[in-house]
Order: C-alpha cells, then structure tokens, then sequence
C-alpha cells in the first residue's frame, strides 16, 4: 500500500525512468469547452449500468478539467463558464451517486485536486470554495475508505485544500450556520492513526495549517472538538503505541529482533514529533487541553505507572520500568521549547519532588501509600509524600546497569532541558499545583538524584562499551550544567578521580596474575591496546543514543570482534574478560577525572568529547624518523637476512626477511645500490603472529594485527577486504631449517617486545594509583 501512496504523492520518484518530453500542449476553443458541458450534461445516472461502466464520462470529465486549467492561464472566459454553469455542483453530484463506478469517482476527484491546485485567479479560488460544494463533498459524500486508491485520492484533495486554508479562506471552510460545523478538519482527523505514512503526514498537515490560522470563533470550535474527541484519541494512541514498543521489547531476545522493536519506536517517535509541532504553535488554550489530555490519557497511566512498577509486577497494561524511563527521556528529548513546560513540569516534577501537592498525588500511580501518608498544610497548600519519588531513586539504585543509565538519562535531560525549570518553578499545571516552591527546595528536589549519579561514578565501572561512554557524558555534561551545586560538583570530582585510583589498583593485581602466567601475560597487550584506541573515540550525543530502541533490548553479551577483524590469539575466558572490564573502566574513569579537575576542569568540559592526542603509554619508544618505511631504502649492513619467496597473485616473488628486533621488514633481494635495498612491507613486531604451515614445513604463515581498519600494509593482504584490521604474509624459505629460524626470531622478538610494554603499562598503572587526588578548595573557586 506504501508504494501507491509514495507513487501518487510523489515520494517514489526516485524508482523511475526518465520519461519522454511531453507532448505540446493543446489549445483549447470556447466551443470546444461548450461541446464537452452538453455532452456532460446529458449523462443520467442509470448511463452509469451501461456498459464501459462510466468510461466516457470520465474521458469527458478529463477533458473538462484540462480545459478549464488551460482557460486558466489563458482565457478567463472558460472559467466564468464553468461557474455559470454550475459543473462543480454536478461533479460533486456524480460523485454522491452509489451506483458510480470506482474509477469515475477517482476522476473526479482528481479532477477537483488539479483544480485546487492549479487556479491562481482570486475570483475561482472563492468560487471553489463557496456555495458549500466541498463542504458537502466533505461531509456527505460516502466513500469507501477501505479501498487504497479512493483514500489516496480522497486525501490528497484534503492536502489541496488545506493548502488553501488562510485566514481569508477560512469562512468557507469553517461553517456557523445552521450550526458551527468544519468537515475540512472533522474529517481529516478521523485518520489521524491510518497505518499508511502518507496519510499521517497529511492529516498533521491539515490539522497545523488549521490551529495556525488566528480566527477565534473557529478556533473555539476546533478547541472544543479537540477537548471533546481528537486530543484524548491522540493520547490513547500514543499509549497503545507505547505498549506496543513494550511488548516487542519484552519479546525480543537479541538484535535479530531489533526491526520490529526499531518500527514500533519510530511510530511513537512520529507521533510525539506532531505533539510537539503543536505546542510549538504557542495557543496557550490549545497547549493546555493537549497537556492534560497526554498527561492524563498517555504519561500517568502507562510512563509512571511503568516507574511504580517492579518487573515482577508488570501488568498487560503496564511498560516496565526501563521502557518506562526510556520513553521519558524521549519525551523531555522531543518536547524542548519552553511552550511545553504546561506538559514537562508536572512530569518532572511527578519524578523529583519528594512532596506534591495532594490534588496531583492522588492522579499519580501508587495511591495506597498516598491515602497512607500524613497530610502537611502550608501556605502555599496541602502536600503529601510522592511514593513515585522513591521509585524513581530505586531506578538510579537498580543493580541492572540497562534501568540504571536510563534512568541517569532522564535526570540529565531534565538539567539540560530548556523548557523545565529546575530553578524557580513557575506555576504549572493548573489543578494539580497552586503556588510552587522556591527555588532553593527546587535544588534540593534535584540532590538526592545527583547524589546517586555521583555515587555511581565510583560503583559502576564493569560496563559495556557503549553504555560506558554515555554514561561518562552524562556526568560531563551534569557536573557542569548550572543547576549542580559546588559542593556536589567537587564531590564529584573527588570521587571521579578515587574511582580512577581504585581502577588502577584492580588493574594492577591483573597484570600481577598475568606476568606470572606460563605466556607471561603478552596476551595483555592486545587488551590494552584495543580498550586505549576505543576510549579515546568520540563521546556519544545523548540525544540521538537515548533514542536509540537498542537502549531497551536485552544487555549484550560479549563485544563484537569489530569490522574486518580475526579473533586474536590472546588469553580467552574469565581472565581475558576480567582484564578487559578492568582495563576498560580505568581508562573511561581516567578520561573522566581529565575532564572534571584537569585543564577542561570547567564548562568547555561539555563539548571536551575527544579522548585528546594523548600517545599509546605501552610504546616502548617514540616514533622517529629513522624508522623503516615502505618504500624507502635502507643499508643491510650489520644485519642478518634470510632469503624467501613471497607467494601473491601476480606470482612468486624473491625476498629478503631482514631480522630485525622491533619491526617485520621484507626488501627486495635486489640491491638499489652498494648494501642498500628497497623496503616493501614493514609492521611492528610485537603485532606480528607467525606460525609454521603444518603441511609445507618450509612455508611460514604471518598474521599482522592493527586496532583500527586500514589498508593492508605492503604487499600484505587484507583478511577481510578492502578494509581490515588484520592482514597475512605467506613466506616460502629454501628449507626446513630457514623457516624455523625464521620463525624462533619473529616470535622471541615479539615476547620481548611484548613484555616491555608490559612493564610499561606497569608503571602506567602506578602513575595513577599514585597521582593526587584534586584539590577541591581550588575548584570550588
């Protein structure tokens, strides 16, 4: 069904051939347009039984149509004509009848979309509109809506005609006699939910173009209809498509389910983008029945309802608490101008405030323990206990890092939000809150959830990439954002750089396991090396990771092997991973206490989200410009060789495999001069892997490691091309005894490399176990 209406709107064009010039255009006589009106007006209807069912009233209708749009720009006289005759009224008549065929009525109401669009004249505009022909089209007409084409037609004249809707216009569209009517807008809104894309976007279309237009009678209408129907079948929708999102969350097993959950949350993402779009408008009227509607219909019963709940008690009509907080984000994400706040404050504050007033507790999710809690009358009202405040901290206390982070989201969104004042809390939602607390108990509402991100930063290391890198966002950007208190973010500074201490140390006691393993723990290396070069990549933007649907999906197990990767051959199992939750936690948490009391140590932390030029601390020594490069010219005088054949596809090549210490180094067995050769592969030992091929003893198989995709180095060949992280050699040698020898020096300069990174991560390790802790007098400053 998508592909006719993309078709018919327009939004496949990119599907199709080129077509052929048009034909010219044919010009038309007066009495032409008099022949086709007599030959029209002759039909009856029981001419619609006969057969060819229609086909030539509809040629004739055609021919009409292209008439009238060529009149149009070229002799007004047509047009008076076609008014003088009445042909709408007969055309919207034709199209009332039961017995039309199907495609008679897709004539004509493409013909009256041409119309609509075409006319330029002022005078046809009006006369379009008037004497109530497309309001009766509008209201009376039945059509079968079931059926594809005819509501693709019948859609795309609504679009035509809202295209027309101004404040000139509106008197012909918006009826007061005998009674207030707008079929236009009634209409168009019975398909605010069609499962068609197209559809949607055309009824929003209409729906804005209406609410834009600053006529008050009308508007009073379109309000009170909105009141009545539209605005609480909106919410409801948006709550059943919030529980659709659930159930394909708590469906789904693995990222193999991920297309239904991603369908279902872009519809919900869809329809909250519209919401927004209105609040936009800014009619206060308008803003505030919408808000109560979502509030009432969408947000209390279903998103913190879903915050009340445990998993164990999750409801058919409930969402669990991650979608839950996930969709809250969104929400406060999508709604950011402060034209929402009438909507956002008394979600936030449904989350922040440890006391409500009662008028808004007893609407809020848990009403037992409302009823249970003493009533506190102040100056400004009667408040009670919010039980749905404790729930919100028990998310940011949850053991599951999933309901955790998002939970840590919405905190971060609701500081970094334009539209919610966390400072000063104008009044808000009338009938839930009178006068509101000052801004001092508005802080104080946000500290204990700092509090708890704070504490996290120390207690919650073992993470996923990802997660991880959000999260050291999350409190970048809360530590610095103005509603933290300087207390809270020396606090935070301090326990950043504990964290990293205590980091340090448990990566410590890892090395110390693997230097006594039986391979001496070079496998570290690749550990280290691969979390370093990830760390330092990008932080993500919050925006577009929370909205993210693999943020409620099942937390994944292992990390991918990455594009073009081989898995490497270094320790596997519970070692392995300990080493690489270890490891990556300190780097994250260091690279966390560099933004929060190093030299970004102030608000630029919000945008510092490079890990820095900051060197691999394994390498044994900087790069200079001595060392080997393709294609450069070395002298072999002083080292030892051992002659090869490369195998390639252009064929066998002779090779000299230069036994070098640090570096892999084949040249070319011919000299370019006296004792010296041409370089054509070089790579860094200690990310070298040989083995000797079990059936051709004189054959060595070499395997090369690199940490991030590239192109192979030299004459290597990519194991999964064009780009790779892992490259191979094939060197063939003269006999057994040279391939061996060869073979015992790649791997022992390998160890030794190896093991003096080793050393070097030590002393890494160490420098951060005994770097001082900040001094917070001087940050607070």
């Amino acid at each position: 069904m998508s592909s006719f209406f993309a078709a018919l709107f327009g939004g496949d064009s990119g599907s199709r051939t080129s077509a052929p010039a048009p034909p010219p255009q044919p010009t038309w006589s007066f009495e032409r347009l008099q022949q086709l009106y007599e030959r029209l007006s002759q039909f009856r209807e029981s001419d619609l039984e006969k057969g060819g069912e229609g086909d030539t009233l509809i040629e004739t209708v055609r021919q009409i149509t292209e008439a009238l749009i060529w009149g149009e720009q070229n002799n007004s006289q047509f047009f008076d004509f076609f008014c003088e005759k009445s042909i709408l009224s007969d055309l919207v008549r034709v199209l009332g009848l039961r017995r039309a065929p199907k495609k008679v009525k897709l004539q004509i109401l493409q013909t009256l979309s041409m119309l609509i669009q075409n006319i330029r004249r002022q005078t046809s505009v009006y006369y379009i509109l008037s004497n109530n022909h497309v309001n009766r089209l509008m209201a009376s007409t039945k059509m079968d809506f079931e059926d594809e084409e005819v509501l693709a037609y019948y859609i795309t004249l609504m679009k035509s005609l809202a295209m027309r809707l101004n404040s000139e216009t509106i008197k012909f569209f918006f009826l007061q006699h005998p009674e207030q009517t707008f079929p236009l807008y009634i209409e168009a809104t019975k398909f605010f939910s069609h499962r068609d894309n197209m559809v949607r976007a055309t009824v929003r279309t209409i729906t804005l173009q209406v609410y834009r237009i600053d006529d008050q009678q009308m508007r009073s209408f379109v309000l009170r209809h909105a009141s009545q129907s539209y605005f609480s079948e909106l919410a409801f929708h948006l709550r059943e498509l919030w529980l659709r999102l659930d159930a394909a969350a708590l469906s789904a097993s693995d990222e193999d389910d991920l297309s239904s959950v991603r369908r279902e949350n872009e519809l919900q993402q869809d329809l909250q983008i519209y919401l927004s779009d209105v609040f936009e408008l800014g009619i206060a009227e308008l803003n505030e029945v919408l808000a109560d509607r979502l509030l009432n219909g969408a947000m209390l019963p279903v998103l913190l309802a879903g915050v009340a709940t445990t998993q164990a008690s999750i409801g058919a009509r409930i969402v669990a608490p991650h979608v839950a907080l996930f969709l809250i984000r969104q929400v406060l994400d999508t709604f950011r101008s402060s034209k929402s706040a009438v909507l956002l404050q008394p979600l936030v504050s449904a989350l922040l405030r440890p006391s409500v007033p009662a008028a808004l507790a007893y609407v809020l999710p848990l009403p037992e323990a409302v009823s249970q809690s003493p009533v506190q009358t102040t100056p400004e009202g009667d408040f009670v206990a919010n039980p749905l405040h404790d729930c919100f901290l028990a998310a940011l206390r949850a053991p599951e890092d999933r309901t955790f982070l998002v939970a840590a989201a919405v905190v971060h969104a609701c500081l970094t939000n334009g539209s919610v004042d966390l400072q000063s809390s104008p009044e808000i939602s009338r009938g839930y809150f009178g006068s509101t607390a000052t801004g001092q108990a508005s802080r104080d509402n946000m500290a204990v959830a700092l509090g708890l991100l704070v504490e996290a930063i120390d207690k919650r290391v073992a993470w996923q990439l990802e997660p991880f890198r959000a999260f050291v966002r999350i409190i970048i950007e809360v530590v610095f954002s103005e509603a933290m208190p300087l207390g809270m973010r020396a606090t935070a500074q301090k326990s950043a750089a504990t964290a990293a201490k205590s980091c340090a140390a448990h990566v410590r006691e890892v090395l110390r396991e693997a230097l006594t393993g039986e391979d001496g723990g070079v496998w570290l290396v690749d550990v280290f090396c691969e979390e370093w070069q990830l760390h330092k990549s990008a932080l993500p933007e919050l925006a577009e990771f929370f909205v993210d649907p693999k943020r409620v999906m099942p937390e994944p197990g292992n990390r991918a092997s990455g594009p073009g990767r081989r898995p490497s051959r270094r320790g596997v199992g519970a070692a392995s991973s300990e080493a690489q939750k270890a490891i990556r936690s300190l780097l994250f948490t260091r690279r966390l206490t560099t933004h929060l009391v190093g030299p970004q140590g102030n608000s630029e932390g919000l945008h510092a989200t490079q890990g820095g030029g900051e060197s691999l601390p394994l390498l044994a020594e900087e790069a200079s410009a001595d060392d080997p490069r393709e294609g450069s010219v070395i002298s072999l005088s002083g080292s030892s060789c051992i002659s090869c054949n490369l195998a390639s596809i252009q064929g066998r090549r002779q090779r000299q495999l230069v036994l070098n210490s640090s570096w892999l180094i084949l040249v070319k067995s011919e000299s370019v001069s006296a004792g010296r050769v041409e370089v054509t592969t070089v790579w860094p030992i200690w990310q070298v892997q040989s083995l000797i091929d079990r059936s051709d003893p004189r054959t060595l198989q070499i395997g090369m490691n690199a940490h991030k995709p590239g192109m192979p180095p030299g004459e290597a060949v990519a194991y999964n091309p064009p780009v790779s992280s892992y490259f191979t050699l094939s060197l063939n040698f003269e006999d057994v005894k040279k391939c061996n020898d060869a073979a015992v020096h790649l791997q022992a300069s390998r160890r030794a490399v190896r093991g003096k990174m080793l050393q070097k991560a030590v002393s890494f390790v160490d420098e951060c176990i005994n770097a001082p802790l900040p001094n917070i007098q001087q940050k607070k400053k």
